[in-house]
């Protein structure tokens, strides 16, 4: 059993190591991250039980009669982990430069994150839902439902976003995995298009969106004439309030690359993005909201303006189903109805 344990601690060890390596050099990769973890999960317990069978072994050394283990040589061990730890806790060199070569340092300009409270998944292999819960217990949460057509062998890419009524990007919600740690498309979301597409290609409208408020554009170069002004708040938390009478409008860019039409013939690039937009009144009776297709990104030649003409759309109208916006207002307590 001591011989299975081992060699299964050297396989563990190994893919440990490797999807370690990818994870600090590569874009975030649910897969990688998930046998990264699980394989440290069954490493643990593998070494619990060798530690276990090996108690007396432990405990001989750490006794003060130990001639292999001297008091100078458990000092040095404990010694050596402090500093391992402070230097480590403390960004001191050269940890502080390690961490400098790592993917999420190096990139940090293309990398999007959405706020904590926002938490998304895939319902059925058509359908995806975002929710964004409110930071107090007092405001509203909002839902976004994404159904696409049943007949897609592949969902286009997609991201969520709100904005200000006056057109200015409060958050993004949601991008896909594949977009939210890189700037370029993942060849998986350009399936039969063999140029290298980017965000600014394909999502081209939230790209504009994001690059204004967060002076950050898509070759990673940050303009300082740009960005929030100081009394844009980047955040959506404000707006989840009620009884204040906020609106803002809720947005979702979608696009299948390589989905040609007689009047988009370009393989690499095919039918332009589609933006479905809703006006959300917080303080609505209805707390539903249909996203209704509002205009396109102009394709290969976007600038990252809404075009409204939407004749020459064809099949590209077809890819969303149904797309709908939900607010759930707090639900009053026993002791405030009682009152």
């Amino acid at each position: 059993m001591r011989h299975w344990v081992n060699l299964a601690l050297l396989f563990l060890f190994s893919t440990l190591t490797v999807t370690g390596v990818l994870a600090f050099t590569l874009p975030f990769s649910q897969t990688n991250t998930r046998l990264h973890v699980v394989s440290g999960v069954v490493c643990v317990a593998l070494v619990a039980k060798h530690v276990l069978s090996r108690t007396s072994y432990f405990r001989s050394i750490a006794s003060r009669q130990s001639k292999a283990m001297g008091l100078m040589r458990k000092a040095s061990v404990l010694g050596f982990w402090a500093v391992v730890l402070v230097a480590s806790l403390s960004a001191i060199p050269p940890t502080k430069w390690l961490m400098d070569q790592s993917y999420e340092t190096r990139q940090r300009t293309q990398i999007v994150r959405a706020s904590s409270l926002v938490g998304f998944g895939q319902t059925s292999p058509h359908q995806r839902i975002v929710v964004r819960k409110p930071k107090r217990e007092d405001d509203a949460t909002l839902s976004i439902h994404l159904g696409y057509s049943t007949s897609l062998d592949q969902l286009p890419v997609t991201a969520a976003w709100v904005e200000s009524t006056t057109g200015t990007m409060i958050e993004t919600l949601y991008l896909d995995e594949g977009i939210a740690y890189s700037e370029v498309v993942p060849r998986s979301q350009s399936s039969g298009v063999d140029s290298v597409l980017r965000r600014s290609d394909v999502l081209p409208i939230w790209r504009h969106a994001y690059t204004i408020v967060s002076g950050v554009d898509p070759d990673g170069d940050i303009d300082g004439l740009s960005g929030a002004t100081q009394n844009h708040r980047f955040e959506l938390n404000p707006y989840l309030q009620p009884g204040k009478g906020n609106r803002f409008v809720v947005c979702v860019e979608f696009n299948l690359p390589g989905d040609t039409s007689d009047d988009w013939q370009e393989r690499e690039w095919g039918q332009p993005s589609l933006l479905y937009t809703a006006l959300i009144d917080i303080d609505s009776e209805s707390p539903h909201a249909i996203l209704e297709l509002t205009g396109h990104g102009g394709g290969s030649e976007s600038d990252g303006n809404i075009r409204y003409d939407l004749e020459n759309i064809s099949t590209a109208r077809k890819i969303a189903d149904l797309f709908l916006a939900k607010i759930d207002l707090p639900q009053p307590s026993a002791s405030s109805t009682d009152r």
